[in-house]
């Protein structure tokens, strides 16, 4: 039997781009809104709005780079682990409607005849299933 697996995650569907977009969008845009207003709260309020003396608002600068330091190594990281969790995503819902497509095409042509499968983890089974009733009678 032939295996079902696909090689790469990224299939370049604009279906597959379209839901990479937004399960990463999703993700990257609440979370910019939320650390630029905290970032916002605790230097800009802290120091203007407190009226903090020089001697303490001096303090903060050392604090505020170090804050600045490990947002900017950390930032590229987190967009890797999302884009990663995103890609997979995509690739479990992509995945399957690409390999309908394609084996579809080729129950069509008349290339193939039988079910189609997919894989074990992959989303639309029950979709597949009710094709395979279809073209399997």
């Amino acid at each position: 039997m032939k295996s079902n697996k696909r090689r790469g995650k990224y299939l370049g569907t604009a279906f597959q781009n379209k839901l990479l977009f937004l399960v990463f969008a999703s993700a990257i845009i609440p979370t910019t809104i939320v650390a630029l207003c905290v970032y916002y709260l605790i230097f800009n309020m802290m120091a203007w709005q407190l009226v903090i003396p020089e001697s303490i608002a001096y303090n903060l600068v050392p604090v505020l780079r170090k804050v600045n330091i490990i947002i900017f190594v950390s930032i590229p990281i987190i967009l890797a682990l999302v884009w990663t969790a995103a890609l997979i995503i995509s690739h479990r819902i992509a995945g399957p409607i690409y390999r309908m497509e394609k084996e579809l095409d080729e129950r069509i042509s008349g290339a193939k005849h039988g079910p189609i499968h997919l894989r074990k983890k992959d989303e639309f089974k029950a979709l597949v299933e009710k094709f395979n009733k279809l073209i399997c009678k």
